[in-house]
């Protein structure tokens, strides 16, 4: 089973929280956390870690352009994908504390001319803001066919609402949590409705100005972004490559945003203050309302090694060519912000994580080399034979690599969800040999030969699942599938 992949210059920085002991004590040294990153694992970006209203490590690594060598600077400017949905949040829940906007207001109302009449008519802005709307939303993967074809072309939002947001809906509203980019691009074209301008005119006024922000803006592909790191990525072979183009009309309110780790800094502190939100409705914004998720923000209790518990909230962002990070703890007015132009999704985010619990006590262990990038390469360049070779003969370097159950489980599914079922197949067994009370490393491989039409042996691996963990479902549905005839889930 898949596992999921979590000094300041304004006055609404000052601390309003009494300090721990911890705080006065000598800090980590970040620098030699995220440098284990950059070295072991090749991470590339801006990181910016703070306490206190107070920056404790700012750093940049790799390059911005990698055409012209130009590296990563403190000031660079990033897309920050869906990381623009915490802040456009805020600037929703300003209109809603302002009364220009009501929670329960709907699209009918909003947006007559698009949904009044329809089955999304009784959509609420409460249910935009958490994900809950019921509305079907445009392909999860950027491999689909719609991102080559439909978000090639310049849209005006409320044409792209038109076209691409029917009044279709998949459930009732409010019924289940269902991350919804589609939710927050109707955010976008409401608030534009509502304010009667433009809705980069409405942050600038509203957010980015008061906040300090003056480095942040909506991208546009004909804007020259002073200091914009150029996006890339990995082929899976290992070469640099730039990514498809998406054209950035079709991201607008829900991941059009680019910002710099200080802008975002900005924000943070000014989330503190009253420039923005009173502190009533931030603490409505920031409360689950659905599946661990508030209004714009992941809503999270992490349990520290010490056993205590910390009130963390948090966004991923994702473009092509850039990943970006931003965590956020209020009783030490913590703050850890990643902005990465490699598209390194599952690094910023274990790299976040960490960076997060370090600053509350766990103790540091540097970073480790990633099976990841040494083995997808060989798998594409020369086979599944190569990769097998090459991993058996690490011997003696095996402890500088992420050997972790979840480290196979992502490298597994990532060739399952390629179609490189002998390479996934191979991943996931390895993990059964190093993990072999596990359930779930039984259950993975036992997904790998079902989709290999390997059924005999999908059956004695779904069989070991569920004998470790009779309460599996997963494990269970597949053997019942199996039996009555499924060849494949």
């Amino acid at each position: 089973m898949e596992i999921p992949a979590f000094t300041c210059i304004i006055l609404a920085c000052q601390l309003a929280f009494a300090r721990p002991a911890f705080a006065r004590e000598r800090q980590p040294d970040f620098r030699q956390l995220v440098d284990s990153y950059a070295r072991q694992r090749g991470f590339n970006g801006t990181v910016l870690v703070a306490r206190g209203g107070k920056v404790l490590f700012r750093g940049f690594y790799g390059q911005a352009n990698a055409e012209w060598s130009v590296p990563n600077g403190p000031d660079g400017r990033y897309r920050i994908g869906s990381l623009s949905k915490p802040l456009i949040a805020t600037l929703v829940m300003q209109l809603v504390e302002q009364g220009r906007l009501k929670l329960d207001g709907t699209l009918g109302v909003y947006l007559p001319d698009l949904y009044g009449g329809t089955d999304a008519a009784p959509v609420t802005v409460a249910q935009l803001l958490s994900h809950t709307s019921g509305l079907a939303d445009l392909p999860a993967r950027y491999d689909d066919g719609w991102y080559q074809t439909a978000a090639q072309r310049s849209y005006a939002p409320l044409d792209f609402a038109r076209e691409w947001i029917k009044p279709k809906l998949l459930e009732q509203p409010g019924l289940r949590f269902r991350y919804n980019n589609n939710g927050f691009y109707l955010l976008g074209v409401i608030i534009e409705r509502i304010t009667g301008q433009k809705l980069i005119d409405t942050l600038q006024q509203r957010l980015f100005g008061p906040a300090g922000m003056t480095a942040s803006g909506l991208f546009a592909e004909r804007d020259v972004v002073p200091k914009l790191a150029l996006g890339y990525l990995r082929s899976p072979a290992g070469v640099l490559e730039h990514p498809a183009a998406i054209n950035s009309s079709v991201s607008f309110a829900a991941a059009g945003i680019y910002s710099t780790v200080d802008d975002l800094f900005r924000f943070d502190c000014a989330l503190y203050g009253s420039q923005l939100l009173s502190p009533e409705t931030r603490a409505l914004m920031l409360q689950a309302h659905s599946a661990d998720y508030g209004f714009g923000w992941n809503v999270g209790q992490w349990t520290l090694p010490d056993g205590r518990s910390l009130p963390v909230v948090s966004h991923t962002g994702s473009v092509p060519g850039y990943q970006s990070y931003y965590l956020r703890s209020e009783p030490n007015q913590d703050c850890v912000i990643i902005l990465d132009n490699f598209w390194q999704g599952a690094l910023v985010v274990q790299m976040g994580q960490d960076l997060m619990e370090v600053l509350n006590g766990k103790p540091m262990q540097l970073a480790t080399r990633s099976l990841d990038d040494l083995l997808t390469p060989i798998a594409y360049r020369e086979g599944t034979q190569a990769m097998l070779a090459a991993y058996q003969g690490l011997s003696t370097q095996r402890h500088e690599y992420d050997l972790s159950e979840n480290a196979f489980n992502r490298l597994g599914y990532k060739f399952l969800r390629a179609g490189r079922l002998d390479d996934a197949i191979a991943v996931f067994g390895w993990a059964v040999q190093l993990f072999p009370q596990s359930a779930n490393t039984h259950d993975s491989l036992g997904e790998a030969y079902r989709k290999a039409g390997k059924l005999p042996e999908a059956v004695r691996s779904y069989a070991a699942a569920l004998a470790l963990d009779p309460a599996s479902l997963s494990a269970k549905k597949a053997l019942e599938e199996l039996k009555a005839g499924g060849t494949s889930n």
